[in-house]
């Protein structure tokens, strides 16, 4: 499958490389989708960036008085 992205280099701790590969290798989503370890970082990257904009959005709301407690 040919994807139309930037290439990127990550450096990661040999503990989180270790993770991934069993992730990879043992997770039944991604046994399903034949995911390799750079399509698992790429939909982590996803899962992360939307719940950090969530966050962002919470905050705002709390900021300009729209929602109280947390």
């Amino acid at each position: 499958m040919k994807r139309y992205t930037h290439s990127n280099n990550i450096r990661f701790e040999e503990t989180i490389d270790e993770r991934l590969r069993e992730i990879v290798k043992t997770d039944s989503f991604c046994i399903k989708n034949n995911y390799s370890k750079s399509d698992l970082v790429r939909q982590l990257l996803r899962m992360g960036l939307r719940q950090y904009e969530y966050n962002l959005s919470e905050r705002i709301k709390v900021q300009k008085g729209e929602r109280y407690g947390s």
